[in-house]
């Protein structure tokens, strides 16, 4: 079975991240597989996989990116074609008709307004269900981001909050762009008595140090920068809490479940279906987040108890071996197809 992975966007995010590691996983599971996609992306791929660079950061109704993804298509001759994002399935969708005895899937990684790229493909990935909320297709399967357990020595502790005496420690993880909606969750923190530490780094910072410093919390809040030691974060954090205004399957929250860290989350993506109800908020109330958190953080030995099933279910079901198990089902299933 070939498959070609077709990734129109350009950035560092879970979407780029989840297609690299497909791309590897399936190789490895003895897939054939090709990647389409911008040459940055070469280097972080195993030998076996067929690399086709094109760079498609264009308009996706640019006809020269078109004819270039049109002819890597063409190069490739997969019998599966998969795109990944609502870029990467609108570029495609057109180019299908020509693409004759191809089949064809693609991915919607988060909930979007506009999804009809994704009515000519046979299949529709979607990372959650509210991901696939707008989207009316017969051939809809959810299928959760899952990463690989952490099996290694446990990581020593992060010391990022030692200065702040007994206070609890909450951690953030994400760009510090506004879907992810870090300036709500500091103006949440005023009511908040705990230490939050956010991950990352985007150009909302200096709004976000400026934000800080005008709330008076730069001995709550701080911000880490870009982390390459997830797990060492988590090992210190009593509590994960997710702001964002949209999110498909945040990989921030299937890290902290893995980890046994508790989360509280805004109503986004797989986290309303998978986190006990009374760790939910609405999506853009700073009130009801600060709520929330303080709730969680009153009682953790009971925190930890309500979590017990997502812990369970992190652990069985938002694994990359069940991820690579249910994507593969969905080729088969076309292959199958009649």
């Amino acid at each position: 079975m070939k498959v070609a992975l077709v990734l129109a966007s350009r950035g560092e995010g879970g979407l780029e991240k989840h297609v690299v590691e497909l791309a590897s996983g399936l190789l490895r599971r003895g897939l054939e597989v090709c990647l389409i996609a911008h040459p940055m992306y070469g280097s972080r791929l195993p030998a076996s996989v067929e690399f086709l660079p094109v760079d498609l950061s264009a308009h996706r109704r640019n006809p020269l990116a078109l004819y270039r993804l049109f002819q890597r298509l063409r190069q490739a001759r997969p019998q599966i074609i998969h795109a990944h994002g609502s870029k990467a399935a609108s570029m495609i969708s057109p180019l299908l008709p020509f693409l004759p005895n191809i089949r064809s899937v693609a991915t919607l990684h988060s909930r979007k307004k506009n999804v009809r790229m994704f009515s000519r493909f046979e299949r529709v990935i979607a990372v959650s269900r509210i991901a696939a909320a707008n989207l009316k297709h017969p051939g809809i399967r959810i299928i959760h981001n899952g990463i690989a357990p952490d099996t290694g020595v446990a990581a020593p502790a992060f010391d990022a909050w030692q200065t702040v005496g007994a206070r609890p420690r909450v951690l953030a993880i994400g760009r510090l762009v506004p879907v992810k909606g870090f300036d709500l969750l500091i103006h949440a923190w005023k009511n908040v008595d705990a230490q939050l530490a956010i991950a990352g780094e985007g150009f909302e910072r200096t709004h976000l140090e400026r934000l800080i410093k005008e709330t008076g919390q730069q001995d709550k809040i701080v911000l880490l920068g870009q982390r390459n030691d997830v797990h060492a974060l988590l090992s210190a954090a009593h509590l994960l809490v997710i702001s964002s205004h949209y999110e498909g399957g945040p990989y921030t929250l299937v890290e902290a479940l893995q980890h046994r860290v508790p989360v509280v989350s805004s109503a986004v993506g797989a986290a309303v279906e998978i986190l006990p109800e009374h760790f939910i908020c609405a999506t853009g109330d700073p009130a009801a987040l600060a709520e929330r958190v303080t709730s969680a953080l009153k009682d953790m030995e009971q925190t930890r108890r309500a979590h017990e099933p997502a812990f369970r279910y992190a652990l069985t079901e938002l694994t990359f071996e069940h991820l690579l198990d249910s994507t593969i089902s969905v080729y088969e299933e076309l292959l199958n197809r009649q």
